[in-house]
């Protein structure tokens, strides 16, 4: 049987069970991970402050200019459950 690849609703990273994130009461949230949610609070109270982060700590190995990456990175980000119903 093949399963879904899950990925975090708000960053978008690939996850896996111990990535998972958790709710209050200790139960497992598989929506996101646990960098962008935990104890029912987002990491990231905006877009514009996730993408900052990412800006700041994701290789250009290739040297694509700033404001390419960041419409790529918005682009992908505004597909995500996290990000539409912001």
């Amino acid at each position: 049987m093949e399963m879904n690849q899950l990925f975090c609703q708000c960053c978008g990273m690939p996850l896996t069970e111990e990535l998972f994130s958790r709710e209050p009461d200790g139960s497992v949230n598989e929506d996101y991970c646990k960098w962008c949610y935990t104890d029912g609070k987002f990491a990231y109270d905006s877009k514009e402050k996730l993408l900052d982060f990412l800006m700041e700590h994701v290789p250009n190995t290739e040297g694509i200019p700033d404001d390419e990456r960041r419409a790529a990175y918005d682009g992908y980000l505004s597909q995500l459950k996290r990000w539409k119903e912001a």
